[in-house]
């Protein structure tokens, strides 16, 4: 899955001739990868998405598909499927005529359209559906529908913009998991929109993190969750403890950090900073031990301001380090269930656990 089939070189997008919404950008999407574009409000996916896709003009810089130079090409002779939050269905027709009319428009021979819409149907489990209306379907049917239609010409390329976003939590989880079997199944390459971190780890090849118009890290699923290479990403993806400090001294791989009450910490070494430069500690919350430490870990006595009771583990908050908001998840166990607010409690880490971040990405 090497074979790149989208290059974005040098991409930038302002729409007032001042601010850049996305910055000098290169991104090589491969052949049959699952590509998500993920960040907050106003970071650039969305843009970056709409220029691929062809509703948006680069103020400068080359994309190109397979080769092809898209600049000022039309969004309709791109032949890129689009799958959109509000589904973009035509409501005067049924679900069969919206899946034949994008291969009416490509130029599909008639005889061939019943078969293939069809086919369509059943791909997502809608075959006994083709001929109501779709404000006649549910939510999720409705986007079933739009992820046909867009599949159904078997375009190289998939474009999706939040398309989960209308959908109730375990409706939108359901949806997450047929997309992604649909995209191994077809071969198909998607770029995928959203601000949904759970989202993104869950469908993913490689995610691409964007944070003011710039692309922060962009890396699988694990390596971002593991390996974040700045502080932005380590509290973007997943849960995260932040501890501001200060670099004290290095040995290898490891480091000593002086954070805010004047303790030093042990931890991991993620970017070539020099001594006395300011890093953020990132520790996962599921990383912190309670209880008995082992030899070699960073250990506190913290109090324990707040239980939060989540079925299956606990929550548990934590005045340690200078913060009253540092969490540390635990089984839901009897020991769990005993413990309130007040209490003293040892929480510890590993040195590999707690990672010494740039403040900031770039941007």
């Amino acid at each position: 899955m090497t074979d790149p089939i989208v290059t974005f070189e040098r991409v930038t997008k302002s729409y007032d001739g001042k601010v850049d919404v996305v910055k000098s950008l290169d991104l090589t999407l491969r052949r049959g990868e699952f590509l998500t574009l993920l960040g907050p409000s106003g970071s650039g996916k969305t843009t970056t998405l709409m220029m691929l896709a062809g509703f948006e003009e680069p103020t400068s810089g080359v994309i190109a598909l397979e080769g092809r130079r898209l600049n000022n090409v039309p969004a309709h002779r791109r032949g890129i499927g689009m799958v959109f939050q509000n589904y973009a269905l035509f409501p005067h027709m049924s679900v069969a005529e919206n899946l034949a009319f994008p291969l009416q428009m490509h130029g599909a021979p008639r005889s061939d359209i019943p078969a293939r819409v069809k086919r369509a149907l059943d791909m997502v489990r809608l075959g006994h559906l083709g001929d109501r209306k779709p404000t006649q379907l549910s939510g999720g049917q409705q986007q079933r529908v739009a992820v046909a239609r867009a599949l159904i010409y078997e375009p190289k390329l998939v474009l999706m913009d939040e398309p989960l976003g209308a959908l109730d939590k375990q409706l939108r989880e359901q949806m997450q998991l047929e997309i992604k079997h649909l995209h191994e199944s077809l071969g198909v390459t998607v770029v995928y929109v959203t601000h949904d971190q759970s989202e993104a780890l869950t469908m993913s090849d490689r995610i691409a993190v964007f944070h003011h118009g710039v692309i922060q890290q962009l890396a699988t699923p694990a390596e971002l969750y593991e390996r974040p290479a700045n502080a932005f990403v380590a509290s973007f993806i997943g849960e995260n403890n932040r501890l501001d400090g200060r670099l004290t001294s290095r040995d290898g791989a490891l480091c000593r950090v002086r954070i805010g009450d004047g303790t030093e910490v042990t931890a991991t070494m993620i970017a070539d900073l020099p001594i006395d430069s300011p890093v953020v500690l990132s520790i996962r919350p599921e990383r912190v031990i309670i209880g008995a430490a082992d030899s070699g870990s960073n250990r506190f006595t913290a109090r324990l301001e707040e239980v939060i009771y989540l079925g299956d583990h606990c929550k548990l908050r934590l005045g340690l380090g200078g913060s009253d908001a540092f969490v540390a998840k635990v089984a839901n166990t009897a020991d769990a269930s005993r413990m309130s607010r007040g209490d003293a409690v040892i929480a510890s880490w590993r040195p590999e656990s707690c990672l010494a971040l740039p403040p900031s990405g770039n941007g």
